[in-house]
């Protein structure tokens, strides 16, 4: 985290971003102060001058922090952008919304009779919800030959997918509809989600070059300048 609870340098630069947010918000400064507290935060004549030098505690410090990151960013990252950079998780959050498609990448969930994985045809098209340990795979037509990357974002966190033959991250596509992951041979070779409950976003990028950046950080660099396509599915994961 680029911010520091016990540096009284960011936490001045902290006070500076809420005085930006509650006059955006039009708040008295005070009440503002004690929106994302449970507890009233009892303010003394010096408390002002206190924040304005970063002299105050470092809990309350997290918490004001954590408020603006979820809830006044915009406001504190043009105020403050030390403490409050654009991350490169914040930047490909904006082009998946702005660019990738909905509703072309489809999840499909895999039937299986006596422990043996049955052929595509005897697949599902999932819903908006898959169970914890559910076999899955992706469906995506496409209408040239190109590669494909696969991204798996969880609580702003974005990883890559396996997708290629033998574990490989990228896999090829053909035109048509390609089912996602497979083995040489083929044959579905199922992803499961083990751990995270809760909403997952999964990005395909599909380029004409295999050589798709996996590093986020170039990853967004990359798609700005590359001729590529994005798709997205949401699926909520329960138990």
């Amino acid at each position: 985290m680029p911010f520091d609870p016990t540096s009284t340098e960011h936490k001045a630069q902290l006070y500076t971003a809420i005085v930006a947010a509650a006059k955006l918000a039009n708040e008295y400064f005070d009440d503002f102060l004690q929106i994302p507290f449970d507890q009233p935060w009892s303010l003394s004549p010096s408390s002002r001058r206190n924040l304005q030098r970063g002299a105050y505690s470092e809990i309350r410090a997290k918490v004001l922090y954590e408020f603006l990151l979820k809830q006044h960013f915009t406001v504190a990252h043009r105020e403050a952008p030390k403490i409050f950079p654009y991350t490169p998780e914040m930047r490909w959050k904006k082009i998946v919304d702005e660019q990738a498609v909905e509703g072309q990448l489809k999840l499909l969930s895999i039937k299986q009779e006596m422990g043996i994985v049955q052929r595509a045809s005897a697949m599902d098209a999932a819903q908006t919800t898959i169970k914890l340990g559910q076999e899955f795979c992706f469906e995506l037509t496409s209408a040239i030959d190109c590669y494909a990357l696969l991204l798996q974002g969880i609580r702003n966190t974005w990883h890559p997918v396996p997708l290629g033959q033998d574990g490989a991250m990228t896999a090829q596509i053909v035109v048509g509809a390609n089912l996602l992951p497979q083995t040489s041979e083929g044959k579905p070779d199922p992803l499961v989600e083990s751990h995270d409950l809760g909403l997952h976003e999964f990005v395909m990028v599909t380029t004409q070059t295999p050589d798709i950046p996996m590093a986020l950080d170039k990853l967004v660099s990359w798609v700005h300048e590359a001729d590529a396509d994005l798709f997205k599915a949401k699926v909520r994961v329960l138990e």
